[in-house]
């Protein structure tokens, strides 16, 4: 893993723990444009991303008052920026368990899916514990954090049909470029959304789908449940 990647990764529990989750916090912190603050968070290879360069690393880490070297991985403090702390919203004593609820309905990563509870996950919660769940959601409220189930292969090979997709339901507004949960025309979609103008920007990874646009008419039937901040992607091996 490369010094770049080592600040992106970073700058994305900074943003969890001490923004709320929220790039628009983020940026405010910073004091930087909003959508600057966004490319600094692109994975690698994806268009328009920049890398958090040596001057930028000493004014994130003197925005936040942390040690020399922190975003670098270098500082002996670099362990979770706030010790201690439960995830908002749970109670634990460190070893017992966070449930995250598993909800039934799938989210189409092709052409929609009616939203009318048609499918129904066998699925009714996945449980982590303490410590696992503060790794991964960090300052995320867990009462907030939902997972659904991904169908079709227009998020490929990014999400995959039948990965379990980790949404923020509190964050349903647009917090930047990234993958959202939304509802158009009564149809739940998993889409990458990129807010050009007044308008927005519907993008799926796999090639073969063309790119549509939400115009401030079409926004009218246009509704975000959440973002998605992580995808599980299964493969199921069959044994003869």
């Amino acid at each position: 893993m490369n010094r770049y990647e080592i600040r992106r990764l970073n700058l994305i529990r900074l943003r969890d723990e001490f923004c709320d989750g929220k790039i628009v916090n983020l940026a405010k912190k910073l004091n930087k444009d909003q959508g600057f603050v966004s490319r600094l968070l692109y994975i690698e290879g994806k268009k328009y991303k920049k890398n958090i360069a040596d001057k930028l690393v000493f004014d994130i880490e003197k925005a936040f008052n942390l040690p020399r070297g922190w975003l670098d991985g270098l500082s002996d403090d670099n362990k979770m920026v706030k010790q201690g702390n439960d995830l908002a919203g749970n109670e634990n004593d460190g070893n017992s368990g966070v449930k995250i609820e598993v909800l039934d309905v799938k989210a189409s990563c092709g052409n929609g899916i009616i939203t009318d509870r048609e499918f129904v996950s066998v699925l009714r919660s996945i449980e982590f514990t303490h410590d696992f769940a503060m790794k991964i959601f960090g300052k995320r409220s867990t009462e907030y954090i939902k997972v659904i189930t991904a169908k079709g292969d227009s998020m490929m090979p990014t999400i995959k049909s039948g990965a379990n997709v980790f949404v923020d339901t509190k964050i349903n507004y647009f917090d930047g470029d990234g993958v959202y949960v939304f509802v158009f025309d009564n149809e739940i979609y998993i889409k990458r959304l990129q807010m050009t103008g007044t308008e927005i920007i519907v993008i799926s990874d796999n090639a073969i789908y063309e790119r549509w646009r939400l115009d401030k008419q079409l926004m009218k039937n246009f509704y975000i449940q959440g973002k998605v901040f992580i995808g599980q992607n299964i493969d199921y091996i069959y044994f003869d």
